[in-house]
């Protein structure tokens, strides 16, 4: 693997948190950040370098140094790249020897949530690599700090995805947040989805069915990073809706893509998180 972290860059607001955020974990990382800016004008087949004597090129070179300015963190190996092609295709195969890709978001402003865009989406469903969605600071449910607060992990505790919880425990690390693990707790599905209230002994039944199988991750994953304050909870509730209500007071939050169901298959899970969260969306890869 090319060990570099990758931010989208446009020019925007959102691309430069997107390339600051990139660089908090670069630095923590200890890995070069590539800030890369597609001209799409007239896409060729194949991602090729940008001419700086074309007016795309100018562009491109302008929005490249821009970002690198005004990125709060200087002491970093930084290097801008602009190219010209299809932006999924030419994005797709820059992450795919990255440790990351990090892109840019948009708030909503009629309903809750924010929008990743149709090229978040599609990154998201087809990289093999890690895709983060940032929404700038000020934003996000808990706003002030570039810093996260707390990162919270949608994690089915029976599933064996190393990828995920590492990735989420490094990225808390190097953000200086807290990670919450968040874990959902199926209530019982009926014939015609007809809603049942759960009573307090299903409640703890259902908690205490997940609660073995996270301690072990809990145990296990604390001790590699004993500087890292975690917390863990056992919500009853569909797995959508439990993250999604959980990202009210996070600023990042990770959910997982698994591989075996298709390499440009999302997962319902992770589309509405993407569509509904108040904060940043990690999507990770995991077999």
């Amino acid at each position: 693997m090319n060990r570099r972290i990758i931010a989208a860059i446009d020019g925007s607001q959102a691309g430069l948190a997107a390339a600051d955020w990139a660089a908090r974990q670069a630095l923590y990382r200890r890995v070069p950040l590539s800030l890369v800016h597609v001209s799409c004008a007239q896409p060729p087949r194949e991602a090729i370098p940008v001419s700086t004597s074309s007016p795309e090129g100018e562009v491109s070179r302008l929005i490249s140094e821009k970002t690198h300015r005004d990125m709060i963190h200087i002491d970093l190996d930084v290097l801008t790249v602009q190219l010209a092609g299809n932006p999924r295709r030419v994005l797709l195969h820059e992450a795919a020897d990255a440790e990351m890709l990090v892109l840019g978001s948009r708030p909503l402003t009629i309903t809750k949530g924010f929008l990743p865009g149709s090229l978040g989406l599609y990154l998201a469903a087809h990289s093999d690599r890690p895709v983060i969605i940032v929404r700038k600071p000020e934003e996000t449910a808990a706003g002030g700090s570039a810093r996260a607060s707390t990162v919270v992990l949608g994690l089915d505790p029976e599933s064996q995805a190393d990828e995920l919880v590492d990735f989420s425990f490094r990225t808390a690390q190097a953000a200086g947040a807290s990670l919450r693990i968040v874990v959902a707790a199926a209530p019982p599905v009926f014939p015609l989805h007809h809603f049942v209230p759960v009573s307090p002994e299903e409640r703890v039944q259902l908690e205490s069915r997940e609660r073995p199988a996270l301690e072990r991750i809990l145990k296990g994953w604390s001790e590699k990073f004993p500087e890292l304050r975690v917390d863990a909870a056992i919500t009853v509730g569909h797995a959508d809706e439990v993250l999604v209500d959980a990202t009210q007071s996070a600023d990042l939050v990770v959910v997982g893509r698994r591989r075996a169901v298709g390499p440009h298959h999302l997962g319902a899970i992770a589309h509405a998180v993407l569509h509904h969260a108040s904060c940043s969306v990690a999507v990770v890869p995991h077999d």
